[in-house]
C-alpha cells in the first residue's frame, strides 16, 4: 500500500511481550518513551531481540523536532525500506515516529502504535495524522500516514498519574459531546469506566476519520473542538501545559466564544464545564494582555481555518478567524 494511503487501524489487545512475537523476525525499529522502558522492565526485555533496532526517546513535545528526525534517519540509515516502525508512547512519541515513518526512505513497510497514555489510546494514536512542532508553533510540519495496527497494552497503563489519565478523559468528553449525542446523555450522568472510554472513544473517531481521512471535506473539523486555543495555551506555556488539559481549557474558550456568538446554548456550555476535570482559573491567566499579540500570532500560523463551535450535543459549526477571538 502506497504510503500515506488511508486504512483503519487494527486494534490488539494484550500484553505487550505476547504481541511482540506476532511482528515476526524481519527488521523492527521501535521508538519508545525512556520513562515507558524504565517503568515496565518487560517492554524492554521484549525488545531485546536481534532484529530490533531500540531507540528511547524523552516523551515531551521537545521530542517532536527537526532534530528527532534526524536522529532517527541516522539510527536507522542501514535499514531497509521494508521495516517495521513500533512507536511505544503516548501522542508526542507517536507523532515523530509517524512522521519518520512516512519520510523514511519515502516510506516504510509497516507502522504500529502502542499507546502508553490514556490520551494516545482514545486520540492521537487514531485518525493516521503525524507532526512535528517548528520554531514554537505546534504540529506545522506533518503527515498522513495511517497505522496498520495499534496494541492496547493495559499493564502499561497502571503506572499513569491521575493528570495523565485526567487529559485523556477530556479528550474523551471532546470526542462524546461534539459526535454522539446520545451518549453525551448518557455520560453527564456517569462516566464509564477507562476501557470503555477507550472503546468508545477510538470507534468514534475512526468512524470519522474515515469519511473524512486527509481534512478535504472539513467532517474531521469536529475533533479541534478546544484544539485551537488549546494549541495557543500549549504554545504560551513553553508546553509546561499538558496537552489534555490545553484543550480542556480550550473547550472552555470555545464554550464562552460560542455563547457569545449565540451558537452555543448556555445551558448547554454550563453542562459541558460542570463535566470537565478542568479549572477555569487556569483559562483565565493566558487571557492577560501580556499574551495577546504572541496569541494572535500563534492563530495566525495555525492550519486550522477558524474556531469551531458547539451548536448541540453531535453537532458543531465553524467561526473564521478574525471574526472573533
Amino acid at each position: 500500500m502506497m504510503p500515506g494511503a488511508w486504512k483503519q487501524s487494527h486494534d490488539v489487545e494484550g500484553r505487550f511481550n505476547t504481541l511482540v512475537p506476532r511482528l515476526g523476525e524481519g527488521p523492527l525499529f521501535a521508538i519508545a518513551d525512556a520513562r515507558v522502558l524504565e517503568l515496565h522492565p518487560h517492554v524492554r526485555k521484549a525488545l531485546s531481540r536481534p532484529n530490533v533496532t531500540l531507540v528511547a526517546l524523552r516523551a515531551g513535545e521537545a521530542a517532536k523536532s527537526l532534530r528527532t528526525l534526524e536522529l532517527l534517519t541516522r539510527r536507522a540509515l542501514a535499514l531497509p525500506r521494508k521495516l517495521t516502525v513500533l512507536a511505544v508512547g503516548g501522542g508526542t512519541i507517536g507523532d515523530v515516529a509517524t512522521v519518520f515513518a512516512h519520510t523514511f526512505k519515502r516510506g516504510v513497510g509497516r507502522l504500529v502504535h502502542v499507546p502508553t497514555t490514556l490520551l494516545a489510546a482514545v486520540d492521537s494514536s487514531v485518525g493516521g495524522k503525524g507532526a512535528l512542532n517548528v520554531a514554537g508553533a505546534k504540529n506545522v510540519l506533518g503527515v498522513f500516514h495511517a497505522a496498520d495496527e495499534a496494541w492496547l497494552c493495559r499493564e502499561v497503563f497502571t503506572t499513569l498519574s491521575e493528570a495523565q489519565l485526567r487529559e485523556g478523559r477530556l479528550e474523551a468528553w471532546k470526542m462524546v459531546v461534539t459526535l454522539d449525542a446520545r451518549r453525551w446523555v448518557q455520560w453527564r450522568v456517569k462516566l464509564p469506566n477507562d476501557a470503555e472510554v477507550i472503546r468508545v472513544s477510538r470507534a468514534l473517531k475512526n468512524a470519522l476519520v474515515d469519511s473524512d481521512p486527509y481534512e478535504t471535506k472539513g467532517l474531521r473539523a469536529a475533533l479541534n473542538f478546544g484544539h485551537t486555543f488549546g494549541h495557543v495555551i500549549e504554545s504560551l506555556s513553553g508546553y509546561r501545559v499538558r496537552h489534555g488539559e490545553a484543550v480542556g481549557l480550550g473547550m472552555l474558550y470555545a464554550l464562552d466564544l460560542g455563547v457569545r456568538q449565540g451558537v452555543t446554548p448556555q445551558a448547554l456550555a454550563a453542562d459541558l464545564e460542570r463535566v470537565l476535570p478542568v479549572k477555569r482559573a487556569r483559562l483565565t491567566q493566558w487571557l492577560a494582555p501580556k499574551y495577546r499579540a504572541r496569541a494572535q500570532a500563534l492563530l495566525a500560523a495555525d492550519k486550522k481555518s477558524g474556531w469551531v463551535l458547539l451548536k448541540s450535543p453531535g453537532h458543531v459549526s465553524m467561526l473564521p478567524f478574525g471574526t472573533a477571538a
